[in-house]
């Protein structure tokens, strides 16, 4: 059991092992400061010993139902309430990883990834309630479903004979036998799924040991303190929510839950709350300009603003700035492979303008212990000036494999000879960046057909595959697209001979990808246009929509 000796709250060197079971991040505080508040969600706040108390029954019914270190991975299927993150603990504390679902994909993609995760053990939330009984009743997989916001077995549970259900009492009947988190089996902290270019999710497995280093150099970097509230922005299948929740609980502080009714147009949540932490994407400040919510001086408690998942525009920082005139704006960069970011780049106006290249802020300068290489011609180089490829990383923040696909972790994580003759593995971003001294990284565009929207990313081959299914034509293409001024990018789709609607094609799209995939229109043309390679010119497409302005 940690001691009250062994904390030191305000001191960023008081950080865990990698090894360490990253639920301790949160635990030593609930044993030192348990009335401290540590989460507000869905108006209700919650101490550090509401949300133990919470967890631990959870995390004992997963103990004694599957101690088994071969089934390292527990789904989870909730969104924004107090189950949804003490489940997160409780299942770190009973030694697993977590994989997210989430209610807003659709069906089919939820149980495609529930597959994928070869889960035996799935917890839900009230919210997600009635869309079980759909999501389970072709899972060909037995499983066992806990139930921690049900005092009773819901009926529908026994329409499904084959997966077996605890209910809240049942949890609660258990006699909690351990109360500290246990040795992280086979070191896994979570699972996410990514686009796939190839049509499937790609899984990106966290080792305890990443997101230990990467809590750690938040600490540092930040300073944070018990006294801060953190907003939490994003959906537990985006890693954003991973740093919001881990950070903010490294430090001791409280964690504020964004209701999903606001989280475009959080204004007055931001002042209501006097928040101190916020991190988003950067497209959410447009939607608040276009909402008219970033007057001058609007959020004077904000301290930090940490940007991330997108582009970050110059005009981005200083309409951001006018209304969190007290803020430091960090812009973070880091694919979900790098275990959420992993560089960055700190804003000092009145300096940091000169450093934008076409009103791009750079993306920075490596975190500690971490490596950034470019790799041009098949060669690495490293700090080098007027040198533009592809950004490798490599280092304890960054993952080794993905998920079960071992076509894909060689494609994406080679081993690569640096300049001096050092061979090691590297993740190729597929990001196109350059490096200029004093200022670090500066991203410059995609070298492959990935796009991020609000923070997500997609594979666009993903989505032009689903409609040459639906459409049955192969005579479709998909590109990302923003009108002239625009940072909020769109996904536009062009198809040639198929025999449904656009609106029918656009509806079954819906169906089967996450609202952030599914185009924003379809164009029906009589022929794609082709380059002289014979390749569908997509360039020649996006001038088509530019020229309908």
């Amino acid at each position: 059991m940690l001691s009250h000796a062994h904390i030191s709250f305000a001191d960023p060197s008081a950080t865990l092992s990698p090894e360490a079971n990253p639920a301790w991040w949160f635990h030593r505080h609930a044993l030192c400061q348990p009335d401290r508040p540590a989460l507000q969600v869905n108006g209700l706040l919650y101490r550090y010993r509401d949300l133990l108390a919470h967890l631990l029954p959870i995390a004992q019914t997963l103990q004694q139902q599957d101690p088994d270190p071969q089934h390292p991975i527990v789904a989870l299927f909730a969104s924004r309430s107090l189950t949804a993150y003490a489940a997160v603990l409780a299942i770190l504390y009973a030694g697993k990883g977590y994989a997210a679902l989430n209610p807003l994909f659709p069906r089919e993609r939820n149980r495609h990834i529930l597959n994928l995760t070869d889960a035996s053990l799935l917890i839900a939330d009230g919210s997600c309630a009635d869309q079980l009984a759909a999501l389970l009743g072709q899972c060909e997989k037995s499983r066992l479903v806990l139930l921690p916001d049900h005092p009773s077995l819901p009926d529908w549970c026994h329409t499904l004979p084959q997966h077996r259900f605890l209910c809240q009492a049942e949890i609660l009947a258990s006699p909690t036998l351990f109360s500290e988190p246990k040795e992280v089996v086979q070191q896994l902290a979570y699972l996410l799924f990514t686009s796939g270019s190839t049509g499937v999710p790609k899984g990106i497995a966290v080792p305890a040991s990443s997101l230990n280093v990467f809590v750690s150099n938040m600490l540092h970097r930040y300073r944070p303190t018990c006294d801060d509230r953190f907003s939490q922005h994003s959906d537990l299948t985006f890693d954003a929510s991973v740093y919001d929740q881990f950070t903010c609980w490294a430090a001791g502080a409280t964690l504020y839950s964004i209701p999903h009714s606001v989280r475009f147009a959080p204004a007055s949540f931001i002042r209501q709350h006097a928040l101190t932490f916020w991190e988003s994407v950067p497209s959410v400040v447009h939607f608040m300009k276009r909402m008219h919510q970033l007057k001058a001086d609007s959020f004077p408690s904000l301290r930090w603003s940490i940007f991330g998942g997108e582009r970050l525009t110059q005009e981005t920082v200083h309409l951001w700035q006018q209304a969190a005139p007290n803020a430091t704006i960090d812009n973070s960069y880091g694919p979900t492979e790098s275990t959420i970011c992993i560089t960055g780049y700190i804003w000092h106006p009145g300096h940091s303008e000169a450093e934008c290249q076409e009103g791009m802020v750079p993306i920075g300068l490596p975190y500690p212990g971490q490596q950034v290489a470019i790799l041009r011609d098949g060669v690495l180089h490293q700090e080098e000036e007027e040198v533009v490829g592809e950004l490798c990383l490599s280092g304890p923040q960054v993952e080794t494999y993905y998920w079960r696909n071992a076509a894909e972790t060689a494609r994406r994580y080679p081993l690569l000879t640096d300049q001096r003759g050092v061979q090691q593995r590297w993740y190729k971003t597929g990001d196109r960046v350059s490096w200029q001294k004093g200022i670090g990284l500066l991203y410059l565009d995609r070298m492959d057909r990935q796009l991020k929207i609000r923070g997500y990313r997609v594979e666009l081959s993903e989505i032009e595959q689903l409609l040459q299914q639906l459409a049955q034509t192969d005579q479709v293409a998909v590109i990302g697209w923003s009108k002239p001024g625009s940072q909020v990018q769109s996904i536009v789709g062009f198809v040639v001979g198929s025999h449904c609607s656009n609106a029918e094609l656009l509806s079954r799209c819906s169906e089967r990808l996450p609202p952030y995939m599914v185009p924003n229109a379809l164009h029906t043309l009589l022929e794609l246009p082709r380059n002289a390679n014979g390749k569908t010119d997509l360039q020649q497409l996006a001038a088509l929509l530019d020229g309908e302005g």
